[in-house]
């Protein structure tokens, strides 16, 4: 499938990390869909059914945990999830792949990693 065929979610309440992220995977070719929180990334991510979700953990409304374990109960554990956040513990990154996430990433990130995570998740 070609990568303009892939529709990618990104949920941050970080304006400037949101329009980052959209212009780069939009220049790959990506279907960019946006939230700014928790309960809004859910309910996308229900009625868009996106090929890959960019997940912040910080989240007002709904933390990125307890949207992860949400998709991961319903029909959504096709859809590959990449975690992103400022707290870049260990045990957060292990709390994230026992729940189901494909992938961490650590805030501050180079933009060239995140963007072949994503091409490698999506088989791009």
């Amino acid at each position: 499938m070609e990568a303009s065929r892939k529709r990618v979610l990104i949920v941050d309440d970080d304006e400037q990390i949101v329009e980052a992220v959209q212009m780069a995977l939009e220049e790959k070719g990506y279907e960019v869909l946006t939230a700014c929180d928790g309960a809004e990334g859910l309910m996308r991510a229900e009625r868009d059914e996106p090929d890959l979700i960019l997940l912040d953990v910080v989240l007002p409304k709904r933390s990125g945990f307890t949207v992860l374990d949400h998709l991961r109960r319903s029909h959504f554990r096709a859809t590959r999830i990449i975690m992103l956040t400022a707290n870049d513990e260990q045990r957060h990154r292990d709390f994230a792949a026992a729940r189901g996430a494909d992938a961490f990433i650590a805030k501050p990130f180079d933009m060239a990693e995140l963007m072949c995570e994503v091409d490698t998740l999506l088989k791009v």
